[in-house]
C-alpha cells in the first residue's frame, strides 16, 4: 500500500510549535466579508509544522479582515491532478501550490503577481534565482516563491567511524564507505524509483558528472559519455545497497535510516528533526554533510514551493493582499521556526540568520538556494522539464542500468521518453 507524505507523518507523531505571528501590515488592505472565505491548496509536508504556520498565518490574516481561511494540505503527487481538474471546472480554490516548473503548464490559468512580488522585493530585496527560474514565465510573475527544500547528505556518524570513514565528500568516497558499511550490516540507502526523492537525488548525480538531460537551449544531451560514466558508478553503488532501493516510496530513506539499520542517504532535515524531536537512542549520532560532488563539481537541486491565484478565484485582491502577508518579518519567522530547516527562505535578506542557523546539523542549509537548481538546469524551466520530473524519466533510467540493461538501452530508453515528450534532439 502506497504511504503518503502525510500518512508517513501521522504514523511518525510530532508536536507542533506554536509562534505568535505578530501583526501583519501591508498598504492596500482589501475588504472583505464575513460570508468570505480564502481558500488555498497547498502540498502536506513530511514536516507536519510547515503546514501549520501556512494556517497560522491565513487564520490571523483572516481573522483581520473579516474573512475565514480554508487550507487544504494533500500529498504532492495529488497536486498537479487537482489542479487540472480545479481548472477544468473553473472553480476550486482561489490560492494553489505550484511547485518547481509547474507555472509553466498552468500558466494560461494564473493572475499575474508582478505587483505583489514588486512590494515584496521593494521592501525585502530580490528572490534568489532559483526561486525566479520557478515563478517567473513569459516576462511575468506567476507564482509568489514561497519556501524552498534541500537536501543534505544524512548518516550515522557512530556507524561511518566504526568501519574507520569520515563523511564522504566525494561520490567515490561514499562507495569506498558503502562496501565497508554493507559488510557491517549497516547499508547505504538511496531510491532508484518512482518517486520524488530519487529525482532529487539522481539529477544532481548525473550533473556532478557533467551529464544533463538539455543544454542551456533544451537540446537533448542525454546520449552522452558522461551519462555512460553516471550509470557505470550507480551501478556499482547500488550492488552496495539493499534491492529494495528500486521500490521505495518518499518515505522509504526515512524509514532506513530511522530503523537504526541505515547508515546514509540523501534527504531533507526530516531525519534528523523526527530522531531528536521523539529522542530516539541514535539521535546524537545522526548528522548532515553537504551531498557528494562529483568529476565536476558538486550539485544542489531544490523544490521551490510558490503560490498562484486562479484567474477564476472570486477573491483575486484578497489573495494577493494574503500573498503580500506572508512576508512580513513576523509571518516569515513564524514559517521559519516551524519549517525547522525543512523549509527555507526563497529570499536572502531571510536567510541571514535563520531560526534554526544555531543547530550545526543545520547550519549547513544556511544559503542553500544560493547555488540550487531546478531539474530543468542547465536549460531553462519548462513544462517539458516539469513533466520529465513527473514521470521519473531519469529514476527510470538508472534503475534500468542496475537491473542489467546496457547503457545503450538504458539511454535509448530515456531519449524515447523525453522525445515523447516533446524535447528535441
Amino acid at each position: 500500500m502506497k504511504i503518503t507524505r502525510r500518512g508517513f507523518l501521522k504514523a511518525a507523531g510530532g508536536a507542533g510549535l506554536a509562534v505568535a505571528a505578530g501583526t501583519l501590515r501591508w498598504p492596500h488592505r482589501v475588504a472583505a466579508g464575513p460570508s468570505t472565505t480564502l481558500r488555498l491548496l497547498g502540498h502536506s509536508a513530511f514536516n507536519e509544522d510547515s503546514d501549520k504556520a501556512i494556517a497560522k498565518i491565513g487564520n490571523d490574516f483572516a481573522a483581520q479582515h473579516s474573512a475565514a481561511f480554508a487550507g487544504d494540505f494533500i500529498d504532492q503527487p495529488e497536486v498537479a491532478a487537482k489542479l487540472t481538474a480545479e481548472e477544468q471546472a473553473r472553480s476550486g480554490h482561489d490560492i494553489i501550490d505550484l511547485q518547481d516548473n509547474l507555472p509553466t503548464i498552468h500558466k494560461d490559468y494564473l493572475v499575474p503577481l508582478d505587483d505583489v512580488v514588486a512590494d515584496i522585493s521593494k521592501q525585502f530585496g530580490n528572490f534568489y534565482q532559483v526561486a525566479k527560474d520557478s515563478g517567473y514565465v513569459d516576462g511575468h510573475w506567476l507564482a509568489l516563491p514561497w519556501i524552498g527544500n534541500g537536501t543534505l547528505g544524512v548518516y550515522r556518524a557512530d556507524y561511518f567511524g566504526q568501519v574507520g570513514e569520515q563523511p564522504p565528500a566525494t561520490w567515490d568516497d561514499l562507495l569506498r564507505a558503502a562496501g565497508k558499511l554493507k559488510k557491517a550490516g549497516h547499508p547505504v540507502g538511496l531510491p532508484i524509483s518512482q518517486c520524488e526523492d530519487a529525482n532529487s537525488i539522481l539529477f544532481p548525480l548525473l550533473w556532478s558528472f557533467g551529464a544533463s538531460v538539455a543544454d542551456a537551449k533544451a537540446k537533448l544531451t542525454l546520449d552522452s559519455p558522461q551519462t555512460r560514466a553516471a550509470l557505470s558508478y550507480v551501478r556499482k553503488l547500488f550492488s552496495q545497497m539493499d534491492a529494495t532501493v528500486l521500490s521505495w516510496d518518499d518515505s522509504g530513506n526515512n524509514k532506513h535510516m530511522l530503523s537504526g539499520r541505515g547508515s546514509y542517504t540523501i534527504n531533507a532535515p526530516s531525519i534528523y528533526l523526527r530522531a531528536h524531536r521523539e529522542k530516539m537512542p541514535f539521535a546524537p549520532s545522526v548528522r548532515h554533510t553537504l551531498a557528494p560532488s562529483g568529476p565536476k563539481g558538486r550539485f544542489f537541486y531544490a523544490d521551490i514551493h510558490g503560490w498562484g491565484v486562479f484567474k477564476f478565484s472570486p477573491n483575486i485582491d484578497l489573495a494577493k493582499q494574503f500573498l503580500r502577508s506572508m512576508f512580513t518579518e513576523a509571518s516569515q519567522k513564524t514559517a521559519l521556526t516551524l519549517g525547522s530547516g525543512y523549509d527555507m527562505p526563497v529570499l536572502p535578506h531571510f536567510d541571514q540568520n535563520p531560526p534554526y542557523a544555531p543547530d550545526p546539523n543545520l547550519r549547513l542549509l544556511v544559503g542553500f538556494m544560493r547555488n540550487a537548481h531546478l531539474v530543468a538546469y542547465p536549460a531553462p524551466p519548462s513544462a517539458l522539464a516539469e513533466k520529465a520530473y513527473q514521470t521519473y524519466v531519469i529514476p527510470n533510467m538508472f534503475a534500468k542500468a542496475v537491473q542489467g540493461a546496457s547503457d545503450k538501452d538504458a539511454i535509448a530508453s530515456a531519449v524515447t521518453a523525453l522525445t515523447d515528450i516533446g524535447y528535441m534532439k
